[in-house]
């Protein structure tokens, strides 16, 4: 048994190590002094904190308008801004403008991330 958080850290290393060079994604380790320690990999991170902020979107009632929406879809199809402006008979910068509100709203920086958290949030077709 190991007396200090230092043994304790050694013993378990080599065991985190194999974890993380076997593609863990999470790592749980029980202390007997600090409680219950959670390693997370970046990826698994950002996942985490992109869905944070997808519940908090959804708890807080904000959901995108019908227009935004629209461009959300036509940009999830693979149309780019310009593309959209024709489809829609707007002009670019709408388009653009749009497109900013939906990133503000999900909390994201590229519209591409927003497509993807507006369908994880239920709000376009997956």
């Amino acid at each position: 048994m190991c007396e200090t958080d230092e043994q304790l850290a050694g013993a378990l290393w080599p065991h985190l190590l194999d974890a993380v060079a076997a593609g863990e994604q999470r790592v749980v380790l029980d202390s007997p002094h600090r409680g219950r320690v959670v390693l997370v990999s970046e990826e698994e991170l950002l996942r985490l904190e992109a869905a944070a902020r997808e519940a908090e979107a959804r708890a807080s009632g904000v959901l995108p308008t019908a227009r935004e929406a629209e461009v959300l879809q036509l940009i999830a199809e693979g149309l780019n801004g310009s593309q959209v402006a024709g489809r829609l008979g707007v002009s670019a910068h709408t388009v653009a403008q749009h497109l900013a509100t939906v990133r503000r709203k999900y909390g994201v920086r590229s519209s591409t991330a927003a497509v993807d958290a507006a369908r994880r949030a239920g709000h376009l077709p997956g």
